[in-house]
């Protein structure tokens, strides 16, 4: 299957008829998270963007990585800041499996795979660039903050990725380093679909907003038409809850099963 090259973030912010599809972790529901495998398959499935997580290791690099530790995906124990990257490349991050849906997740006493390394932005960037948007999460100090906004220039991902931050600090921080670095920011989840944080959002220049399920509905979608947020609605894994979202009005899911909101959008004739 060939894949399609990246219209653009500002080609997608500006189809309001397309279904944004983002691919939580990668396909994470099927394959290991935030590996270059669950990154490929959720591409090959049609996933529209990547949503990951950057953390750094010991010596400076942003790596793959959600938890502060890594114990519950590789078979590491500690924080990622305790080892380099060649200690970290020994691991295998393939032990934790979500299993049907990411509440019945659990960490596996032995590896799914064989081999599973950890990748670095730099990874993803060279993988990825130009074939799928990238929500790029970001849970690592300012200083880090310089190296990851280096190689977001140096990969010209201008238009073709947005650094999600949940820091006013981080989100000056960054716009002092590159005013041009797209940014999603994102207050505590149960503010996200507040009229305040829409508002606020659209004062710093997001075109991008995740609102959480839970605490969101029409309204918060309906604000964000009226605001042109487009909305990553964050997260459904089954059709049904799939469907309840898009009746409410949502622009965009954010999946760990991007397959199945493909299903979802296809059998609505939305694809």
């Amino acid at each position: 299957m060939a894949v399609k090259k990246f219209v653009g973030l500002t080609a997608l912010h500006e189809n309001w008829e397309h279904v944004i599809v983002t691919a939580h972790r990668g396909a994470s529901g099927c394959f290991p998270e935030n590996t270059l495998l669950a990154f490929h398959k959720a591409v090959m499935q049609g996933a529209d963007m990547l949503e990951f997580d950057l953390r750094v290791s010991k010596d400076g690099i942003p790596v793959v990585l959600h938890d502060k530790t890594l114990n519950r995906t590789s078979d590491l124990d500690g924080k990622p800041e305790d080892f380099t990257l060649e200690q970290l490349r020994c691991g295998n991050f393939s032990y934790y499996s979500f299993g049907a849906d990411a509440q019945s997740g659990r960490r596996q006493n032995t590896p799914s795979y064989a081999n599973m390394p950890i990748p670095t932005f730099e990874d993803v960037l060279k993988e990825f660039h130009g074939q799928v948007g990238m929500n790029i999460q970001v849970y690592a100090a300012p200083e880090a903050l310089r190296e990851i906004c280096r190689l977001y220039k140096l990969f010209n991902m201008y238009d073709q990725g947005y650094l999600t931050l949940a820091s006013l600090a981080d989100v000056e921080f960054v716009r002092k380093l590159d005013a041009k670095v797209e940014i999603c920011f994102t207050p505590p989840w149960t503010q996200r679909g507040s009229e305040e944080s829409l508002h606020q959002c659209k004062k710093l220049g997001c075109r991008f907003v995740q609102p959480v399920v839970e605490h969101s509905g029409p309204e918060c979608y309906r604000l964000c038409r009226e605001l042109k947020l487009r909305t990553n609605a964050f997260y459904s894994d089954t059709d049904t809850c799939n469907r309840i979202i898009l009746a409410q009005g949502a622009t965009g899911i954010i999946s760990n099963r991007p397959d199945v909101v493909l299903d979802t959008l296809r059998d609505l004739g939305r694809r």
